[in-house]
């Protein structure tokens, strides 16, 4: 399995203006032949180090002519077995400052082995999958167990909780805004209050513009990588269903301060987007003590209290 860094194509993606298989697919450089034979079965997309696509690779070419000459471009389609990656976590080295190299290789045997007695399209049968050592038994059910390997934990963290999930939403539609205000858990209020305050001691720049030149001597374009109290918060407020898909521009917020639960909802999830537009949109609207980010988070748990 091939990984491949989208992180200043995939904006492009959200914005309408490419495809998803037109930045995934190629064109790469860099890519020597015998990784080539050994990992190009399965192509992953990973943008802020989520996987956002997944496709089945296959065939490639490697071009000859123009500034694309000795790159390779992939021929795939959108993958079955691997799309249930799509909005989980980095399968392979999380890419931080200073990893100019856009591509990395994971063994796909050693990522996921779907036992042979087991028929995965078949909902009422169980499945099971072997990661790094841990066993995950999803049931016919729709329960799951999971076996760590000796001295290991686990950790389990539950889906955002939106009943939208990630349909569009009416952006005038107070109830569905005021209903994910009130869904979200006591524990997550307090570890975003945990997190504003993080914020506000943080020393420096809660982002920084990485990119430069790969181990290739190939430029990359720039990108930027948040500080670890910004990535921690846009999880916590996606995995607490605050995060809504609106059309952001029919709506504006007027005051931050004195702002209701709904136009809180409505600001966090559009600055949660705001990457989707802007590099380190999201980062920026938190960067100062006055800034709106903030100040909408602190009201939201202000609101929050009553």
């Amino acid at each position: 399995m091939i990984l491949v860094h989208l992180a200043s194509s995939w904006p492009a993606v959200v914005r309408g203006e490419k495809d998803a298989a037109e930045v995934t697919l190629g064109n790469w450089a860099g890519i020597a032949e015998d990784k080539l034979d050994t990992y190009a079965d399965t192509i992953l997309g990973i943008y802020k180090n989520e996987v956002v696509t997944a496709f089945d690779i296959t065939g490639w070419q490697k071009l000859t002519d123009g500034t694309d000459a000795g790159r390779v471009e992939f021929i795939g389609h959108p993958s079955t077995r691997w799309a249930h990656l799509i909005g989980t976590p980095n399968p392979g080295r999380y890419w931080t400052k200073g990893m100019a190299r856009p591509i990395q290789y994971v063994d796909t045997a050693d990522l996921a082995h779907t036992y042979p007695d087991t028929a995965p399209d078949d909902p009422r049968q169980d499945r099971r999958m072997v990661v790094g050592g841990y066993t995950l038994t999803v049931h016919a059910d729709g329960n799951a167990t999971v076996t760590a390997p000796p001295g290991r934990h686990v950790t389990v963290s539950a889906q955002a909780r939106s009943g939208e999930g990630w349909q569009q939403v009416d952006v005038h539609d107070d109830a569905v805004f005021r209903s994910a205000f009130e869904q979200v858990h006591d524990a997550d209020w307090h570890q975003l209050a945990v997190l504003l305050r993080r914020i506000d001691e943080h020393d420096g720049p809660l982002y920084e513009i990485a990119g430069g030149a790969d181990d290739q001597g190939i430029e990359q374009w720039p990108y930027a990588v948040d500080s670890p109290v910004i990535e921690d918060l846009r999880w916590l407020l996606r995995r607490a269903g605050l995060v809504l898909h609106f059309n952001p521009a029919r709506w504006q917020l007027r005051d931050a301060a004195t702002a209701s639960a709904e136009d809180c909802v409505r600001a966090l999830s559009r600055m949660v987007r705001a990457d989707n537009w802007t590099t380190a949109g999201f980062a920026q609207c938190f960067e100062e003590p006055d800034s709106v980010g903030r100040v909408v988070l602190r009201r939201a748990l202000d609101l929050a209290q009553r």
